[in-house]
């Protein structure tokens, strides 16, 4: 009874949550053309309200930047920051690793941008792009079909791989996952909706983005896949379970491998020209039994 709560519980946050996700958090900004050139352009690095990523979070921008000097750094950041420009200096420094590179944007396309963040911000909405809106809201039923596509117990309608052949979740099976990619046990955590539902749909890492090119989640697999996600995101990722399991599939395979190895080596007995070897051996080594006692009888009769 207590797991069914529970399970009943995680499909009502996961419900909840992307409810809000489709609802109040969802601008129509999406279809604006500006938009769309934003999130081909932009989104990898920046959110509108939804928090920092690689750079920062551009809500608000427009308050706390003058126009200018935004139209002169989005063109070339890079050179803002060899001018020695203290704002550039300082956001280089707080995002390294990351560096904006210089934009090959008009004037015109960088107000278009500047004019529609303002916007956004206005409305009091985040930017939400078109590849991180799911089709529809979650339902119960989904975290269980996506758990059935995450193990492959469910195949992917274009044929794609199975979460599980690079990934593991915490409790996933008794021996994990793949440890090819992240454990994806706290993605969710790590992502939010949008992000994880844009990650699900095109995902831009180089090995992923290659194995579903041809082969993408239909938006359904999409809805299914990330509310199992988003149900495990309150557990705890163990690596150490992961490598205790390939360490007792490692030992079973070796006991298994020495089982056959010496089956087939008392095999070698029965089997091809051996056999009539040892046959031929065993027949003479009776009679040569024989062919003793019958001397030791005769010995003893004499």
């Amino acid at each position: 009874m207590t797991d069914r709560m529970n399970a009943l519980l995680r499909t009502a946050v996961v419900v909840g949550s992307v409810v809000l996700m489709q609802g109040t958090s969802r601008a129509q900004d999406a279809a604006d053309p500006t938009g769309a050139l934003f999130e081909k352009q932009c989104y990898s690095c920046h959110n509108i309200g939804s928090g920092k990523k690689k750079g920062p979070d551009l809500k608000g921008i427009l308050q706390r930047r003058d126009r200018a000097w935004l139209h002169k750094f989005i063109a070339s950041p890079k050179s803002m920051k060899a001018s020695g420009d203290k704002i550039a200096v300082g956001l280089f420094r707080e995002f390294a690793p990351e560096e904006m590179p210089d934009q090959m944007l008009t004037p015109l396309q960088i107000e278009d941008f500047l004019n529609f963040i303002d916007k956004v911000t206005k409305s009091g909405k985040v930017f939400v792009p078109q590849s991180g809106q799911l089709s529809r809201p979650v339902r119960p039923g989904d975290i269980e079909a996506g758990y059935a596509y995450f193990t492959g117990k469910k195949k992917l309608a274009a044929g794609g791989p199975a979460c599980i052949s690079c990934h593991s979740v915490q409790g996933v099976t008794p021996l994990g996952g793949g440890t090819l990619g992240l454990d994806l046990t706290q993605a969710n955590a790590r992502y939010t909706n949008i992000e994880l539902a844009s990650i699900l749909k095109a995902p831009a890492f180089p090995t992923m983005s290659r194995l579903f090119a041809n082969n993408p989640l239909t938006d359904e697999e999409v809805v299914q896949v990330f509310a199992y996600l988003q149900s495990t995101k309150t557990r705890t990722p163990d690596p150490g379970r992961s490598a205790f399991a390939f360490v007792l599939i490692g030992m079973a395979g070796t006991v298994a491998c020495l089982g056959l190895m010496n089956f087939r080596w008392r095999a070698r007995l029965r089997t091809g020209v051996r056999k009539d070897f040892v046959a031929q051996a065993v027949e003479r080594h009776r009679k040569n039994l024989r062919s003793a006692d019958h001397s030791h009888r005769a010995g003893r009769d004499a």
